[in-house]
């Protein structure tokens, strides 16, 4: 569950890009057509008293639809993620566990990746250079989120949450408003994967 805490950081990070607000030239006005988004990743949470925790994946982000978080290593797991449902796969204990949206406590994080204009209602955003900070409003569990970019794509992201523990996200081969396939989306199960609904 940590790291779905994690993700809807993130999630959050990507909606920032469609409520461009009225700034010319700034990061957030630059991004704010974005349709779709993907990227590799590695992620590296540091949790408090217990170290560091690394994982690679591709993240793949039809803006306003459904996205996906990807995880390759150390072992496959997965996020999908809609507008009701988030559905999590876990290759170590072959089960899906399928949420409604809504009764996860993060879901206010959620929502801002498919309703964009939520996000200034969400967090207070301030511009510096080639980082936008965001600090939530209300006590989401999150302290602050740095977003930073490089020639206006997103490079890095990182995180602390209330107990200290921070996440960092380098991203590469980042790519705007490519075509994704439906099929991205449309993951493979085992036959005999355990399904629990929540």
């Amino acid at each position: 569950m940590k790291r779905l805490i994690v993700l809807t950081f993130i999630f959050a990070l990507f909606s920032v890009y469609a409520n461009a607000a009225d700034k010319k030239d700034s990061l957030l006005n630059s991004l704010s057509s974005i349709k779709t988004l993907s990227a590799e990743f590695i992620q590296v949470n540091n949790l408090k008293d217990f170290g560091d925790d690394e994982y690679t994946g591709k993240v793949s982000i039809k803006m306003g639809e459904v996205a996906l978080w990807d995880y390759k290593e150390p072992y496959n797991s997965w996020y999908l993620i809609t507008n009701d449902k988030v559905d999590y796969f876990d290759e170590i204990n072959n089960q899906l566990v399928k949420m409604n949206a809504k009764d996860i406590k993060e879901y206010a994080l959620l929502q801002v990746l498919m309703d964009f204009k939520k996000l200034s209602s969400t967090f207070s955003v301030t511009e510096k250079k080639d980082m936008l900070i965001l600090k939530p409003k209300t006590n989401t569990g999150v302290v602050y989120i740095n977003i930073l970019f490089k020639d206006k794509v997103i490079s890095q992201l990182q995180s602390k949450d209330n107990t200290g523990n921070t996440t960092t996200i380098t991203f590469s081969d980042v790519a705007y408003d490519k075509s994704i396939s439906d099929s991205t989306f449309k993951k493979k199960l085992p036959k005999d994967v355990t399904v629990i609904e929540q």
